[in-house]
């Protein structure tokens, strides 16, 4: 089991380090005060505040020298302190204390939160903020040395442990959905299945290549085929023999050329990510292995490079699917839908009550909601409703859109039973779960749309992988339970 986390983690009842971070709202500016801080501390900072420009403002710092050399960062929440203005904030003052130094966070109070839950935001907040991807870097950037976090919450101790297993989860889907192609093929992703699944103690089972196909993962093979690496299909087995309560199914497109269908180079050049839904799902097992879980569940990663070359399937080829549907392929680069209607029919078959599927899966999705808010789907109210709610209490968005049961025949085909691609371009995004919600039959099921990846990079989110939703996955996962 590996950490990723580059700091050093730890709750204190007194701040410990040369450096004190100390976040507040620009409704609390100058007045701001924490139990930690004594009378001189507020003294200092009301004189720094009449010769400075500061005034709360979203991820400003001030920097105040207090008595005995100690230094005072101040970092602004905005006019609302949230626990997401306190994630980013806390991240924001991590960059201005400085590579090595030893520090402290004073939790502040949030309203409408709970001490536990300042808390966890704080902890992920250094936690995330932390993060760089390391493996193609010849030189990891400085970081701030160790943290302490001082909190009035009762449970302190937990929260940060629980708040460190889901972001170890996080940063591990980071880690995946960051590798270049080159060195995140189909194998590698199932191999880090596997090893998620050990920090669970669960088994693991792959099928590579040939046996994909022998054992009746038409459309698995089928996106997989033109590729000079195997498709795989992981199986993790949590259930301890028992009936199957949850199946966890991740889209893992290593990398998406498009197929004949051709992405254009600016669609292209970031395909890596088209895995952020089985990276998704992998993270979720790595936090969900630490904290531990009684939920019975499967977790189900394909795995498949799109590529262009003689074996490619090809505009109007008809693919068998795991339980015998027939889809026509309208387009190449409806691909991924393609690995979920075999995974979704697999975990039908080990009985699953309900299932959840994440990918990275339509452009629609993100014209309709932008990359910041993931789409979700499902017939499943209870799972559906669960995962709102879970996702509002981690400052995870999801917006729910509708399964337009009228738009059904924009996949209809007379040559198959169902098209890869709708007819029209209109609601892409409720086309596909309608495509995916014809392999989920009568089992309960849901679906999340997502990005999965960071364009502009902020405090505690650098430019790349973001690990969207992990912890709203492993959180609903353990509500479940």
């Amino acid at each position: 089991m590996t950490d990723r986390i580059a700091v050093s983690l730890a709750v204190a009842s007194a701040p410990a380090g040369d450096v004190l971070v100390l976040p507040c709202s620009s409704a609390d500016w100058p007045g701001v005060k924490h139990p930690a801080l004594d009378g001189d501390a507020a003294g200092r900072i009301a004189e720094t505040a009449e010769h400075g420009r500061f005034s709360g403002s979203a991820n400003a710092t001030l920097s105040v020298l207090l008595d005995g050399g100690r230094l005072l960062v101040v970092v602004g929440m905005g006019a609302q302190a949230t626990t997401r203005a306190l994630r980013e904030a806390v991240a924001a003052g991590m960059e201005a204390v400085g590579g090595g130094k030893a520090w402290a966070v004073l939790v502040p109070q949030v309203e409408g939160a709970s001490a536990s839950a300042a808390l966890r935001a704080a902890v992920e907040g250094v936690a995330l903020g932390a993060y760089s991807f390391k493996a193609t870097l010849v030189e990891a950037p400085a970081r701030a040395g160790a943290c302490t976090f001082v909190s009035s919450a009762g449970d302190a101790a937990a929260v940060l442990e629980r708040a460190r297993s889901m972001c170890e989860g996080v940063l591990l889907t980071r880690d995946l959905v960051n590798s270049p192609a080159e060195i995140m093929g189909p194998e590698e992703l199932a191999e880090a299945t596997r090893a998620a699944a050990a920090t669970g103690g669960w088994k693991a089972n792959t099928w590579t290549g040939k046996e994909v196909e022998e054992r009746g993962f038409g459309l698995i093979h089928g996106v997989g085929k033109a590729s000079s690496r195997p498709s795989t299909f992981t199986v993790v087995d949590a259930t301890g023999g028992k009936t199957p309560e949850l199946a966890l199914v991740g889209k893992g497109v290593v990398f998406d050329t498009g197929g004949l269908d051709i992405k254009t180079g600016g669609f292209m050049k970031i395909m890596r990510k088209d895995m952020g839904g089985a990276g998704t799902i992998v993270g979720a097992l790595e936090a969900l292995g630490r904290i531990g879980t009684d939920l019975p569940f499967v977790a189900l990663i394909p795995t498949a490079e799109n590529c262009i070359g003689p074996l490619a399937m090809r505009p109007g080829d008809v693919l068998k699917a795991y339980d015998g549907q027939t889809v026509e392929i309208g387009n190449t680069d409806a691909e991924g839908r393609l690995l979920l209607g075999d995974s979704l029919c697999y975990g039908r078959e080990l009985g699953a009550r309900r299932m959840l599927d994440v990918a990275t899966l339509t452009g629609a999705a993100r014209v309709a909601l932008g990359p910041d808010v993931p789409a979700l789907f499902g017939n499943d109210e209870e799972l559906v409703s669960l995962m709102l709610e879970t996702s509002a209490g981690h400052d995870e968005m999801l917006w729910r859109l509708p399964l337009v049961q009228e738009y059904q025949y924009m996949i209809d085909t007379p040559f198959a039973d169902m098209n890869n691609s709708g007819t029209d371009r209109r609601g892409g995004a409720i086309t596909a779960a309608l495509f995916l919600e014809r392999f989920a039959k009568d089992t309960p099921w849901a679906h999340v749309d997502l990005n999965a990846w960071e364009d502009r990079g902020r405090p505690g989110t650098p430019r790349g992988a973001n690990g969207m939703t992990v912890r709203t996955v492993a959180e609903t996962v353990l509500r479940l339970g």
